[in-house]
């Protein structure tokens, strides 16, 4: 019984030396960003143009293009009004960003934010969204910089006990990983 206590008591001490790193999955961020995340947002020029923008279908693809980036793909509907008329349509941007973990929020946030390229259905409406582009940019920027695109869950016990000891986040392909302190 002793022998039995004393190699159970070893194999929690060693499993809790090597146990250092939390894992989040792409899968886990998609799912957060597809239950916790929607861009809505009215922008324009006065008078000329003005358009009505909702990203609701976001998806991330973790270091798979560059080794410490965050693809984002996100889509939903733009309607445009100017003084020709009124437009609607589908709208997909990617982007990619660097991931930052904020440890009294426990929360990973999107920085340092770039447009990759704009689609839009029908197709031929895209070059008309030229002006518009830096404004929605930098309005999608200061969104992410502002949202979490995962939070640390503290009613999960592993998530809530390492919220405070992350030391840094790295990026590998599909998944974030949080090192952190134990004591």
């Amino acid at each position: 019984m002793l022998k039995k206590l004393c190699l159970l008591s070893l194999t929690l001490l060693l499993g809790g030396c090597s146990l250092t790193q939390y894992n989040v999955s792409e899968s886990e961020i998609n799912q957060y960003l597809k239950e916790q995340v929607a861009f809505e947002k009215q922008l324009g020029i006065p008078g000329i143009i003005s358009s009505k923008i909702r990203l609701d279908e976001m998806q991330s693809r973790i270091g798979r293009s560059q080794a410490d980036r965050i693809e984002l793909d996100a889509a939903g509907d733009l309607q445009v009004s100017s003084p020709l008329g009124s437009q609607q349509m589908k709208i997909r941007f990617a982007l990619r960003a660097r991931p930052d973990y904020v440890a009294d929020q426990g929360a990973i946030y999107l920085r340092d934010l770039e447009l990759i390229s704009v689609k839009t259905e029908p197709a031929d409406i895209g070059a008309a969204l030229t002006p518009l582009l830096p404004t929605f940019n930098q309005s999608f920027s200061l969104f992410l910089s502002q949202t979490p695109v995962y939070r640390l869950d503290s009613r999960r016990k592993n998530e809530a006990m390492i919220k405070e000891k992350v030391e840094a986040l790295k990026v590998e392909p599909g998944r974030l990983v949080i090192p952190f302190k134990l004591l």
